[in-house]
């Protein structure tokens, strides 16, 4: 009987040999990619050595950067569209979970590599290496409970306390104590976040409260004038372009392409 099974074993991968190889191939294309996406996330000379911010027209001294900006994830997951072309892909996306970012840990950053091709051959010896590439597709998710970590730290500088956020969606509130002198007021303030161009993020405060009471629009709007943007992308030394940022339950989710650099 097993005599039997090892003969049809042979027959089978005689008969379709090209079956049997685009199946190891596949494998080893879908475990490569993983291992060297994981390398190059997690250590800042990868990230800097895969050539992408390089085919995007970044200087050296801006690359130099990269350190700052390499994701730093807890687990990926790779999904890949390859074309009909060895080395070629449709798309590469690389969904990461618990990114650590500066004192932020971001609970999702999905980043997709549309229309790009992969040196295989630095591949199989688990390095990232692009040999094209015009462009990366980054979205965020960014939690209730991470989001309010920063915040803590930034009460701390600003005599804040007591702080809770909720978000809901479009709606997000703040409540907490700030100390004024020998005072301490209570505020609740809501508001959501605007998009006022590509490259920068508002925040509109719809109603603050100050013990309870509220605060005139016009001295609401001279506090956000001072706090505004709370993003701004020119002053990064990425092309990073924002095509959304929605306030959802629990979350904040942003959408982004980091472009070819101009100039």
């Amino acid at each position: 009987m097993k005599k039997t099974i090892s003969i049809f074993c042979l027959f089978v991968v005689l008969l379709f040999p090209s079956f049997a190889g685009a199946q190891a191939v596949t494998f080893d294309l879908q475990r490569g990619l993983e291992t060297a996406f994981w390398k190059a996330f997690s250590e800042p000379e990868e990230f800097k050595a895969c050539e992408i911010f390089q085919l995007l027209g970044y200087n050296t001294a801006e690359i130099s950067m990269i350190g700052k900006i390499t994701p730093r994830p807890s687990k990926i997951i790779v999904e890949a569209e390859a074309c009909e072309i060895p080395a070629d892909f449709r798309n590469i996306k690389v969904i990461c979970t618990n990114v650590l970012y500066y004192n932020l840990t971001i609970e999702r950053v999905v980043f997709d590599f549309p229309d790009c091709r992969i040196d295989l051959d630095e591949l199989k010896n688990g390095r990232l290496r692009f040999l094209a590439g015009d462009r990366i597709n980054v979205k965020t998710e960014v939690s209730q409970r991470d989001i309010l970590k920063v915040f803590d730290l930034f009460a701390k500088a600003s005599a804040l306390s007591r702080l809770r956020l909720k978000l809901d969606d479009e709606v997000a509130s703040l409540k907490g104590r700030v100390k004024k002198g020998v005072f301490v007021v209570e505020f609740n303030l809501k508001g959501s976040t605007q998009l006022v161009d590509p490259k920068k993020v508002v925040f509109r405060c719809d109603r603050l409260l100050l013990n309870g009471s509220p605060m005139p629009r016009n001295a609401v709007n001279s506090i956000f004038s001072r706090i505004n943007p709370v993003f701004d992308a020119t002053k990064t030394w990425l092309n990073l372009n924002i095509a959304s940022i929605n306030i959802k339950s629990g979350f904040v989710e942003t959408i982004a392409t980091i472009e070819r650099k101009k100039g």
